[in-house]
């Protein structure tokens, strides 16, 4: 690795590219999301957690880990969720909490899917040849092996 204490331009303005299109991509398709079934980007995150990877339930600590969240910001989240009835949250002994989606979570969820594979193609895939999501993935796989 280089040591310098600044970035040269090319390399900033790679550091602004690749922000900027993580932040346009997941602003579109969490608008989208919201715009079909009135779930946030966050709430979609979690239910499709608690259906995809628990069946529909999840020990917390599970869920915050899937998410890469601390189990501080996930705790809000839930409460959040909680209130608007879209997951249960269940105390097991002293130290283990279940998360649960509901009937009304299971149905926010129903049209949010469709719509979030819909918006990742217009925003993302579809504007790209196929060579280039080839090399956008590897070049991915690459950024997350550390």
């Amino acid at each position: 690795m280089t040591s310098s204490a600044r970035l040269t331009s090319t390399e900033l303005a790679l550091w602004h590219q690749f922000k900027l299109v993580g932040e346009k991509v997941n602003a579109a398709v969490e608008r989208d999301i919201l715009a079909a079934s009135d779930l946030t980007g966050p709430e979609f995150g979690v239910l499709t957690r608690l259906v995809d990877l628990g069946d529909g339930t999840l020990r917390q600590g599970e869920l915050a880990t899937s998410m890469r969240w601390n189990k501080s910001r996930l705790s809000h989240q839930i409460t959040r969720m909680e209130k608007r009835g879209l997951v249960t949250r269940t105390a097991e002994g002293s130290s283990v909490v279940t998360v649960g989606i509901t009937d009304t979570g299971e149905r926010a969820l129903r049209p949010a899917r469709p719509a979030h594979a819909t918006s990742i193609r217009a925003h993302l895939t579809e504007k790209l040849t196929a060579d280039q999501r080839a090399a956008l993935a590897s070049v991915l796989e690459s950024l997350l092996a550390d």
